[in-house]
């Protein structure tokens, strides 16, 4: 029985490739290999391009199928391929024992590219064949780099052309930093508590082995993955079942003092603007009326509006366009749109953009609450 369960880590492993990336993949390999080949024949002769194609192939594998490894990186690609040849043929000139010069060529290129961070496997395969083609290495000698350097730049334009073309970023670019609306060294509030990438930083150290995936990726989804668990275990709760359906809205027109009237009578904090057709056109809440001259002169104890203002209509300090949600949001769509847009709240509307219902940070915090009671009940039922 113990034999069967280690056999059984032998089997095929998943590795979730859409049908249609896979034909993306082989179209754009199949290019790219093609004119390569064209290429250096035309320019080197048959025998140096059947010498260097093999190891080529396996590059193209990993530029177009799997462009996100940190392996199929230009650096990696170009580089890789450069410094390997020029190590193989380092030791076809120096070294006459075949054997003591293959094992010298590889372990060489295995140190060599990972100290440069351009770890690339068909390069090595490339150096493989280098070394053990001593006459390839003596009718080029260092010459032979400039074939090599061909055909990976035709094989990296091709890559980098194509991939961007049909949807895949290449070279995957990094995330931009995180910006703080309240321009201070804080992380902005929706990524103080999720996954952070010296988290999984750490982890990997611990872990103490080489994973084929950028930092960046991985961390991007884990925490998908999290989402994901989040919005099966919310049960799909949405803004339809935690909105506010009786909302007090006001007209572009509506003069400033009768719209801080309102917000006083029915101690609110927002007060969507719609027009006539009751069509969501902007927002206003207490942060505008902060920003006007006249609360900015006072102190605020003081606070009111000036004769001055009290006329104007809300149009000129209402905050438009409006981030809003829909009916069928989930709870965690309404989270990040909170979080990442800095609101404390958001109406919500219907498909001719009518308001039918406002959120509030703190519907949002009774949500989540009774999700947490929920789950405690469910857990301790269980035990």
């Amino acid at each position: 029985m113990r034999y069967l369960t280690r056999l059984k880590a032998f089997k095929p492993l998943a590795l979730n490739i859409a049908p249609r990336e896979a034909l993306r993949a082989t179209c754009g390999a199949l290019f790219a290999i093609c004119l390569v080949m064209l290429l250096s024949r035309l320019l080197f002769g048959q025998p140096t391009t059947s010498a260097l194609m093999a190891a080529l192939g396996a590059s193209s594998v990993l530029a177009f199928l799997t462009p996100s490894t940190p392996l199929a990186h230009p650096w990696s690609l170009l580089s890789g391929n450069l410094l390997a040849a020029a190590l193989a043929i380092t030791a076809s000139l120096w070294i006459d024992d075949s054997l003591l010069r293959l094992g010298a060529t590889l372990s060489a290129c295995m140190l060599c590219l990972l100290a440069l961070r351009c770890l690339h496997p068909p390069s090595c395969a490339l150096a493989v064949a280098i070394a053990l083609n001593e006459s390839l290495t003596l009718q080029w000698g260092y010459g032979l780099l400039a074939p090599v350097a061909l055909n990976t730049l035709t094989l990296l334009a091709v890559a980098l052309l194509y991939n961007n073309l049909t949807g895949q970023r290449y070279p995957r670019q990094p995330l931009p930093a995180p910006r703080n609306r309240h321009h201070t060294t804080d992380l902005p509030s929706w990524q103080r508590t999720q996954l952070q990438e010296q988290d999984l930083q750490h982890a990997l150290n611990t872990f103490g082995r080489y994973v084929d995936v950028r930092i960046e990726d991985l961390t991007e989804l884990l925490q998908l993955t999290e989402q994901q668990a989040f919005t099966r275990m919310s049960n799909h709760l949405t803004a339809g079942q935690i909105m506010s359906r009786d909302v007090v809205t006001a007209s572009p027109k509506t003069s400033i003092e009768f719209a801080w009237a309102m917000l006083a009578k029915h101690r609110l904090e927002a007060l969507p603007i719609v027009d006539a057709d009751h069509t969501l056109v902007g927002i206003v809440t207490l942060v505008d009326f902060l920003n006007q001259k006249s609360f900015a002169r006072m102190p605020r104890r003081r606070w009111n509006l000036s004769r001055g203002s009290r006329q104007r209509p809300l149009e000129h300090i209402m905050t438009a366009p409006v981030v809003s949600a829909r009916e069928d949001t989930s709870i965690l769509d309404l989270v990040l749109q909170l979080s990442h847009n800095s609101l404390h709240h958001l109406p919500v509307v219907d498909e001719q953009q009518h308001v039918i219902g406002i959120i509030s940070q703190t519907d949002i915090i009774n949500a989540l609450y009774r999700l947490l009671v929920q789950r405690c009940h469910v857990g301790s039922v269980a035990a």
